[in-house]
């Protein structure tokens, strides 16, 4: 059975950095998010803006706080992604692939939900994963 790992984003840092350089430091080339819990803000999510590929995405920000319900997504070497989303995930800052979808609610349980573009823990995000390897 794989072993599960916890890193924690702590307030007012970036969620994909934190996870970033965690999977940096313990050197693994392929990790599957299995899910996080905590508090977020500044959130901004991508989809798919047209039925057609190749695929074309548009960012919706979520400002203000809320909850963590739902993350989960895949962190590989960029030379093991699938060259079709090379194109549209261009940012090249980190020699990691950090794909992750998430879903947060805001106050009068509003959901907002897709691509996970941005985003910064308000409180605390706990985030656990597996390394693929």
């Amino acid at each position: 059975m794989a072993e599960l790992y916890e890193v924690t984003v702590k307030s007012g840092e970036d969620i994909r950095r934190v996870l970033a350089d965690y999977i940096l430091e313990k050197g693994w080339e392929s990790v599957y998010v299995i899910g996080g819990i905590g508090s977020v803000i500044d959130m901004r999510f991508t989809a798919p803006v047209e039925n057609t590929l190749p695929l074309r995405t548009a960012a919706t920000p979520c400002g203000g706080a809320a909850e963590l319900v739902a993350l989960t997504g895949e962190v590989m070497k960029r030379e093991r992604m699938d060259p079709a989303l090379a194109a549209v995930y261009t940012d090249t800052e980190s020699p990691l692939f950090v794909h992750l979808h998430a879903c947060c609610a805001t106050a009068g349980g509003h959901m907002m939900g897709g691509g996970l573009k941005e985003g910064r823990a308000f409180r605390a995000v706990r985030i656990f994963m597996t390394p693929l390897e």
